[in-house]
């Protein structure tokens, strides 16, 4: 009994550090930025959907699955154009709007620092001695 309450207190305590603060879904291609979806809306979606279902028997699919889905699916078919997909959470004050600014302004840093901090949903990076994002 002890270990089950030791092995729930451990997985409570990854579950919280897991949490994001502001969190977003990042797709490129090598001639720019082309989504930027905040995505914490949906981290508590499957704990919501299963009280849901327990209360009345429906569910809805959390929608991040589709949104990655179909980035990735997009990415694998326009192979020519190297998409990158990429999750970063941020800090609360850095908004959508701020994040397309500093795409606008430096972009190839801004792919740098997103490939650096962030978790590879997708990469199909061209060589980057040939290929810089203009």
């Amino acid at each position: 009994m002890t270990i089950q309450l030791n092995d729930a207190t451990i997985m409570y305590t990854l579950r919280k550090q897991l949490m994001t603060t502001n969190a977003f879904i990042f797709s490129w291609d090598q001639l720019g930025i082309e989504s930027i979806i905040p995505i914490t809306q949906y981290e508590k979606w499957d704990q919501m959907q299963l009280i849901q279902m327990l209360k009345d028997g429906t569910k809805e699919h959390n929608p991040i699955h589709r949104i990655v889905n179909m980035l990735t699916m997009r990415a694998k078919f326009n192979t020519q154009r190297h998409y990158e997909i990429y999750a970063v959470d941020c800090d609360e004050g850095m908004t959508e709007d701020m994040w397309r600014e500093q795409w606008e302004t430096c972009p190839q840093e801004t792919a740098d620092l997103i490939r650096a901090r962030g978790h590879e949903i997708y990469s199909d990076r061209a060589d980057s001695s040939k290929i810089k994002i203009i």
